[in-house]
């Protein structure tokens, strides 16, 4: 088993976004983040970021990425082309966690069941975090209800809350359980002090989760945005 921490660039957004009720008005540059997982049998890739943004949403949202941060590049550095990836989870299908995952024509892509229905026709809070040219395409989704586990050693499990549908990764090797938190705990922030993140569909639903992940024994948890933990 080997985990690789990918970095698909950087979004320029309010902090406050990531923590809720605090740093108003203060830019931050976001990390976007994905996770590389190579197990005996299958190569698997935790979201797949933003990608390149349908026109209409370019100015919208300003997304810094150097050459050797394209997606295609970053797994170009462990010899992998997208047609390799076996199996893709979308922890959720905001926009800045399915942005490329167009690329990956030969996998399975797992996503909770509630998050690919509500995808489609989201609540006008959570509108502008769904753009349906980057999930609604010829892929290969299979929808799953809750914990689900998708390859030795490796799990889904539901993490509520930011969405209708978020789902969290864990990784078990060598003695210890990797977390992807995705965006239940896109900062060490969230997770360290139990702050929610501030894109919310449910914020009880979205503490109950920050506490489910702290109470993974031996974890090592790696968060979605956070622009300090850019390796593993």
């Amino acid at each position: 088993m080997k985990l690789h921490l990918l970095c698909n660039g950087f979004f320029t957004l309010d902090k406050s976004f990531l923590v809720y009720m605090k740093y108003m008005g203060q830019p931050y540059n976001a990390a976007l983040k994905q996770l590389l997982i190579l197990t005996a049998k299958e190569k698997i890739l935790v979201d797949t970021g933003v990608g390149e943004l349908p026109e209409k949403y370019q100015k919208l949202y300003n997304v810094k990425r150097k050459s050797q941060e394209n997606l295609r590049a970053q797994l170009a550095q462990h010899g992998i082309e997208p047609d390799d990836i076996d199996i893709i989870v979308n922890t959720h299908l905001h926009f800045d966690h399915c942005g490329n995952n167009g690329l990956f024509k030969n996998a399975k892509f797992f996503v909770q069941a509630d998050e690919y229905r509500y995808a489609f026709e989201p609540e006008r809070f959570q509108q502008a975090a769904y753009i349906r040219e980057l999930f609604d395409i010829k892929i290969d989704y299979e929808h799953v209800h809750g914990e689900r586990q998708i390859a030795d050693d490796v799990y889904v499990v539901p993490t509520l809350g930011h969405s209708i549908g978020h789902q969290s990764v864990i990784v078990k090797a060598d003695g210890k359980n990797y977390v992807y938190c995705g965006d239940a705990a896109p900062t060490r922030e969230n997770l360290e002090r139990r702050n929610i993140p501030g894109i919310l569909y449910c914020a009880h639903k979205a503490l109950k989760s920050i506490d489910d992940l702290r109470a993974i024994e031996n974890a090592v948890y790696i968060y979605s945005h956070d622009n300090e933990q850019l390796n593993l």
